[in-house]
């Protein structure tokens, strides 16, 4: 999804949440009720409500698993929680394979 910034807010990477919204078909309350969980960060300026660029992938995943799957936000959280795990996982997985790679050419 392409999102406009506003040109003030253009530095500090936020998109309008309302904007998000419109685009998802999704409530405000719904990003209210994800603040309110901890789920994401919303920022106020001049009684508009913004989220990061930074938070995009995981608000959309997020919107996924609520509308699509029809996850309530425990169930997010937890999703969540597990996929941060597994990748941590993966990268220390990824860091002794490397390493076991580097060994191996040293024992030949």
């Amino acid at each position: 999804m392409n999102y406009q910034n506003c040109d003030d807010m253009h530095e500090r990477n936020l998109i309008s949440a309302n904007e998000f919204c419109t685009q998802h078909h999704v409530e405000m309350n719904f990003i209210y009720s994800l603040r309110e969980y901890g789920l994401i960060e919303i920022v106020n300026n001049e009684g508009s409500d913004y989220v990061s660029t930074d938070q995009l992938n995981e608000l959309e995943k997020i919107v996924r698993l609520h509308y699509d799957l029809n996850v309530n936000m425990e169930g997010i959280d937890v999703i969540l929680h597990l996929l941060k795990q597994l990748e941590s996982a993966q990268n220390e997985l990824a860091g002794l394979h490397s390493q076991l790679k580097f060994y191996r050419k040293d024992g030949d």
